[in-house]
């Protein structure tokens, strides 16, 4: 187990029998969907405490974007039995973390599996989110009271455990911080050293140890690049999901020189999907911030297509690019920026309304 606490932060401790609300963030991408349930529950004086998993960049970008934190486990492994053995061991360990906390959290909200068995066995409320129906959900149907998706979803078959407990939000987990945000485009460009002429490429490699990966996503992400890489303007800024990733992009494109540049800092990965001409990523996340901000994305991704995904390629935002007859239809399709998808205000409302209820009244 590891268990390591952070320095008080932003309302982080409250009197020792004020009720708090746990947050727990398993993997990048959380940080960024739920800071703003973390920040709105802050302003009307609620108190959160965020564990974290070691995994990626979480913590890092965590506490670039001040967030108070404490880690509990250790990052992911190769293999599923041991997977298994490690998020067992997690969530025992958030169990005991959870027990030494002063008072009892009166609800959990997270993306979390391992956080879910946790909240199972302690018998606390839990709300999970989840945005793509090839994941392994039974963890969070078991220990929570709700499952949100967005409400592209709500058609898809869903096993029975989750469907008893899903419920739909409109748009997008990335409309739930993106909607409302303003990037300096031409700022963000000119910080990342790209000139006006160049044509740039922000990609994301494929996540290789989630157990949804295939390595037939990192050959069509190659792919995919050199076929960029083609065209004189092309500059790629690549952003690793660690830095063992980063040095395997590095090795692979060594003889591109300063035309591929692997981003070694946790970057604002918002502001460069905006300031980009298009996306590559060999996942879901970054292509949906594509879809938001009305940036072009190409997914490399080669395991059980997510609907969201299907659903965003038939809208003319993302193309699909597993083979050399993708590549040149994409390619072709290039020139063009499709329209942002949003706002969904309604969303974040209806998610942060749900925490709420089990909260009880303020005087």
């Amino acid at each position: 187990m590891s268990v390591r606490n952070s320095p008080r932060g932003e309302n982080s401790r409250g009197g020792a029998t004020d009720p708090w609300i746990w947050i727990d963030f398993e993997n990048t991408p959380q940080v960024l969907f739920l800071e703003p349930l973390i920040r709105a529950l802050r302003h009307r004086g609620h108190e959160v405490r965020i564990t974290v998993k070691p995994q990626a960049q979480t913590i890092e970008l965590a506490r670039a974007r001040g967030l108070d934190v404490t880690v509990v486990g250790h990052g992911n492994l190769v293999g599923w039995s041991r997977k298994v053995a490690l998020n067992l061991q997690r969530s025992a360990s958030l169990i005991r973390w959870a027990r030494q906390q002063t008072g009892k959290p009166v609800v959990q909200l997270q993306s979390s599996r391992t956080a879910s068995l946790a909240a199972r066995a302690l018998s606390i409320p839990a709300i999970a989110m989840l945005d793509y129906e090839g994941a392994i959900h039974w963890p969070m149907a078991v220990g929570c009271r709700a499952i949100w998706f967005p409400d592209l979803l709500r058609g898809v078959r869903l096993p029975l455990l989750t469907r008893r407990i899903a419920r739909f939000y409109p748009g997008l987990k990335e409309n739930l911080y993106l909607d409302g945000s303003r990037f300096a485009r031409e700022s963000t460009r000119r910080t990342a050293g790209v000139d006006d002429d160049s044509f740039l490429v922000v990609a994301r490699p494929p996540a290789e140890l989630a157990h949804y990966a295939s390595n037939c996503s990192w050959r069509c992400w190659v792919l995919a690049l050199e076929g960029l890489l083609k065209r004189p303007a092309s500059q790629v800024l690549v952003i690793p999901r660690d830095a063992e990733q980063g040095a395997r992009v590095s090795a692979a494109f060594r003889g591109q020189g300063t035309r591929v540049r692997v981003e070694s800092a946790v970057v604002d990965g918002p502001a460069l999907v905006q300031a980009a001409d298009l996306v590559v990523g060999g996942g879901g996340t970054m292509n949906r911030e594509a879809a938001v901000l009305g940036t072009p994305a190409w997914s490399t991704f080669a395991g059980a297509r997510p609907w969201i995904d299907e659903c965003l390629a038939r809208e003319g935002r993302l193309w699909w690019v597993h083979d050399e007859g993708d590549l040149a239809r994409a390619l072709a399709a290039l020139g063009t920026r499709p329209t942002p998808r949003g706002p969904f205000a309604e969303g974040f409302d209806l998610i942060l309304d749900d925490v709420l209820r089990y909260l009880p009244a303020r005087a």
